[in-house]
């Protein structure tokens, strides 16, 4: 999950990195209040969950309160990278003499975190490693130790911090450390971290990003992750308890296990059909995540004229058959959407034959042993109903 600028900075303050003065505001008036309150000239920022803010007119300087205002409000409700700007966060500008770069993230070849730091700081570090990889220098992270404070000191000594810079630049690599393990995050990371002519070393800007495995530890961002699905079929899929993935084909579909669902996303594609959905309802089914999964479906089909079936592919091996059944069942009675479905039902023999057994009667649903009989069933009403295949 990705943070706001602002909530990485929160995240920073915690950690006893320094970070400027600053506040979210979410009208002109409240970015007027938040730079009288600063006292000096400010930059306006939007927050959204992407980069290249700046380049976008996303990032504006403000001299006086009343220019923070008029830039608030020409920045609110406008659309940058394919956000909505919603809310901004009013800092103090800083005086600046120099620019580096700080971040940990996890080296996929070894598997462990891995630091980063860079002479040159404010710009994408792909492009710095790109033109000039002689200004950056990096350590992989013992996880079991962490970063001993000589390990941060003798990594930023390598971008030619000296004295006072080199012990902050050490000591803020060692908090941000602290940060990546004590959130599982993915990636932090400071760009620019910067040196006040006063000698101060702040981090003018933040990316955080937490993995999503993770947040049963961290309930604070729990409903945030929800909140910030922007497909609304996503986010009731997460609310639901179930793994879905919107497309654009025309036949939906469903099935236990994430391997399974991309296989009959596959046969679907390979047979002239083309899958409307990804949804993956996990194994050890339920009947809440059963009901959960088919009225996801099924409102989903409502909603999308474009959705002329639905394939439910269900491998009976440990969930419970009544459970799955009673799911089905209970989702076809409360979403009374008339979308016809096939349901390929395999597995142990007395399971397979009892959930057959429940819903053989169950308007709607034609059911089939075989998965591609069933696929090719789909595929043949998804075209009788169209016309065509989409």
């Amino acid at each position: 999950m990705k943070l706001y600028e602002y909530e990485g900075k929160e995240l920073f303050r915690r950690f006893g990195i320094p970070v400027p003065e600053g506040t979210l505001v979410r009208t002109g008036e409240e970015a007027q209040r938040a730079a009288i309150r600063i006292g000096k000239e400010v930059i306006v920022k939007s927050q959204i969950l992407a980069g290249g803010r700046g380049k976008a007119g996303g990032i504006r300087v403000a001299k006086t309160p009343e220019d923070a205002e008029k830039v608030a409000h020409d920045i609110l409700g406008t659309e940058l990278q394919g956000y909505k700007v919603s809310s901004l966060l009013v800092e103090e500008k800083l005086d600046i003499t120099n620019e580096i770069y700080m971040g940990i993230t996890v080296d996929d070849e070894n598997g462990v975190p891995i630091a980063i730091v860079s002479a040159e700081g404010g710009v994408e570090i792909e492009e710095v490693a790109r033109k000039n990889p002689e200004k950056i220098a990096s350590a992989l992270i013992d996880p079991l130790y962490g970063i001993r404070s000589y390990g941060a000191i003798n990594l930023v000594r390598q971008i030619g911090l000296t004295r006072e810079a080199l012990i902050s630049a050490g000591k803020i690599l060692s908090q941000l450390y602290n940060l990546f393990a004590s959130y599982d995050a993915g990636i932090v990371e400071i760009n620019p971290l910067v040196i006040t002519n006063e000698g101060k070393m702040i981090a003018a800007d933040s990316r955080c990003e937490i993995d999503d495995n993770s947040l049963l530890k961290h309930p604070e961002f729990k409903d945030l992750r929800i909140q910030r699905i922007e497909n609304p079929w996503e986010r009731e899929g997460v609310k639901g308890g179930v793994n879905y993935v919107d497309l654009e084909g025309n036949i939906a579909v469903m099935a236990n296990g994430a391997g399974l669902t991309m296989s009959v996303l596959d046969i679907v594609k390979a047979g002239g059909g083309d899958p409307a959905c990804f949804l993956d309802v996990g194994g050890g089914l339920s009947r809440e995540r059963m009901k959960n999964g088919v009225g996801l479906l099924l409102k989903r089909a409502g909603a999308d004229q474009r959705i002329k079936v639905i394939i439910l592919m269900v491998r009976m091996m440990i969930s419970p058959p009544d459970a799955v059944a009673e799911g089905i069942m209970e989702a076809i009675k409360e979403v009374k959407v008339e979308t016809p479905i096939i349901a390929v039902i395999r597995g142990r023999e007395p399971y397979e034959k009892r959930v057959r057994e429940l819903l053989k009667n169950v308007e709607k649903i034609t059911l089939f042993s075989s998965v591609e009989e069933g696929i090719r069933e789909a595929i043949e009403i998804a075209r009788d109903r169209n016309g065509y295949i989409c």
